[in-house]
């Protein structure tokens, strides 16, 4: 039988294809995405840390699938995006409930924590956020007449007051084929409007 897993995605549209493309990853391995984390082998909470507020709504999930876990509806729970990777050691400590952690740069690990995990062990994966863009297929999650294209990764504006660069790591920019390629597949699939994302959309092609 098929194990089975749910993503929570929070936070902004960015985290929202991070997570529509690790979904993707775990059904082209064989698992069965679920949309509600309700008796689920697997939750991942894909999670914002740049706020107060957005920590404070990551913790309120966490702790909302900890109970789920504990009454036995939920068997594992791993904990991916800006959160994790802003507080690598203190989810884990402050959080025993949690069974790992993914960070912004260990999105294409998905598949082998969420082994790791469901064989009982406690994942720690922080690989480097200023690697290259990689490209995969995603599992939409918005209505199907539109559709978020996420058109570069991370931030060199370095502003004082902002946590973004350290989170996301430098400004890397797709490259404009792959982006092309995308629209045609999403378009080729229903999509009406394309929303073009990214922490500095102006910054576009200038590291190309």
């Amino acid at each position: 039988m098929k194990q089975t897993v749910s993503f929570i995605s929070l936070g902004c549209a960015k985290n929202q294809v991070d997570c529509e493309q690790m979904m993707y990853l775990m059904a082209q391995a064989g698992y069965v995405v679920q949309a509600e984390p309700e008796n689920v082998d697997l939750v991942v909470i894909n999670t914002c840390g740049f706020i107060d507020a957005a920590k404070s709504e990551a913790i309120d999930n966490i702790l909302t699938v900890a109970q789920k876990k504990a009454e036995g509806s939920v068997g594992k729970l791993l904990v991916t995006g800006c959160l994790a990777q802003r507080y690598q050691e203190e989810i884990l400590t402050e959080l025993p409930e949690v069974d790992g952690v993914l960070g912004t740069g260990s999105y294409f690990d998905i598949v082998s924590a969420a082994k790791q995990v469901l064989a009982g062990e406690t994942v720690r994966e922080f690989a480097s956020v200023h690697a290259p863009v990689r490209e995969t297929g995603r599992i939409l999650s918005t209505p199907r007449y539109y559709s978020y294209l996420k058109i570069a990764e991370g931030c060199d504006n370095c502003c004082a007051f902002c946590v973004i660069p350290k989170l996301r790591g430098r400004y890397r920019s797709r490259r404009l084929e792959d982006l092309l390629a995308e629209a045609e597949r999403l378009a080729r699939g229903g999509t009406k409007e394309l929303i073009v994302v990214a922490q500095d959309t102006s910054r576009y092609g200038i590291d190309l």
